[in-house]
């Protein structure tokens, strides 16, 4: 779940400093063969403790949260105990600009998340089924359709979640018979923008509607439109998850993603929508190294306008220089 901005991360850490993610990578391997080797049996046993009626739903959607909700909690976990410790790790922390902790945000993430349970088992229901069938043994799927599950997925999830996102930040939408235009942002979005990024648990910190619009109809529509083995799901529900709880942690360790394109989401607004694709085909991508933190705040300033400020200066005191003599 939530995976995909995962390959946004990467390419943009590397494009920036040159740093690889190996604590994703090798992770992600470990997952991908953990489930390779259980995850028929798996499926099998669930189905026929639950029966045929509620076995594959139990299976399917429900198996892939329970994965979701081990990551995502475990990893978040893991950074509420790094904010309230110090220690060596706290040199690598980038921002701590939220005011709630996580036991404060915990509550409304825990409300998301049952959204993504019942949307996720509707979905299977009113699909019948279509998307979490995992009844085909894995190893026969080829790897050119697993590879077609994971681009069509990605291609899904990427235009949905874009979209909504981008709409969700509209402060002036005018409505027909109505006087005042309406501000989307204030109504659904900016509840999870009252977070900047920096407390991991706060990826899934937002309004219902939100999470409906920006979390769960990315994640649902490909599965039904296609009709995939559900092991791409199961397998992104680790990666996907840690991205999520990392991206909105502040945390810049070894081996991991930068959080830096996120947080310019948070501070910024108006860039770093979606997960790379769409941000850098429509020109709304605001990568780190355009960006100059250091005396500006959240959000920083940008480049061009620094190097602009500069050059006038330059200009204006050449020109005094030249009065003067």
């Amino acid at each position: 779940m939530l995976w995909s901005g995962w390959q946004s991360d990467i390419a943009e850490g590397i494009a920036d400093s040159g740093k690889v993610p190996w604590v994703f990578v090798f992770l992600m391997a470990v997952w991908y063969h953990t489930l390779a080797n259980n995850v028929e049996s798996w499926y099998a046993g669930i189905v026929n403790y639950f029966g045929p009626d509620y076995g594959p739903a139990m299976a399917g959607p429900v198996m892939a949260w329970t994965f979701h909700m081990i990551f995502y909690h475990s990893h978040s976990a893991i950074y509420a105990y790094l904010d309230s410790h110090d220690g060596p790790w706290k040199k690598y922390k980038l921002t701590t600009t939220d005011k709630m902790t996580w036991s404060q945000m915990l509550p409304n993430v825990v409300k998301n998340q049952c959204i993504f349970l019942v949307s996720g088992v509707a979905a299977f229901f009113a699909s019948d089924g279509r998307g979490w069938d995992g009844s085909k043994p894995w190893s026969e799927v080829p790897w050119n359709v697993f590879f077609f599950d994971m681009l069509s997925m990605y291609i899904v999830y990427e235009a949905i979640f874009y979209t909504n996102h981008r709409i969700l930040h509209i402060t002036k939408l005018s409505v027909p018979f109505m006087k005042k235009p309406v501000n989307l942002y204030a109504l659904f979005h900016k509840e999870h923008h009252s977070t900047y990024a920096s407390v991991g648990v706060s990826g899934l910190y937002m309004g219902s509607i939100d999470c409906v619009l920006t979390q769960t109809l990315p994640q649902v529509v490909a599965p039904a439109l296609f009709d995939f083995h559900p092991f791409t799901l199961w397998l992104f529900a680790l990666i996907g998850s840690l991205n999520a709880v990392h991206t909105h942690s502040g945390y810049d360790l070894w081996g991991m993603s930068a959080p830096h394109g996120h947080e310019l989401h948070h501070s910024r607004y108006k860039v770093n929508y979606g997960t790379g694709f769409l941000d850098n085909l429509l020109n709304t991508k605001l990568y780190e190294h355009e960006v100059v933190r250091e005396g500006y705040g959240l959000g920083g300033r940008l480049v061009k306008d620094v190097e602009k400020a500069k050059a006038y200066k330059a200009k204006v005191a050449a020109q005094q220089s030249a009065k003067a003599s």
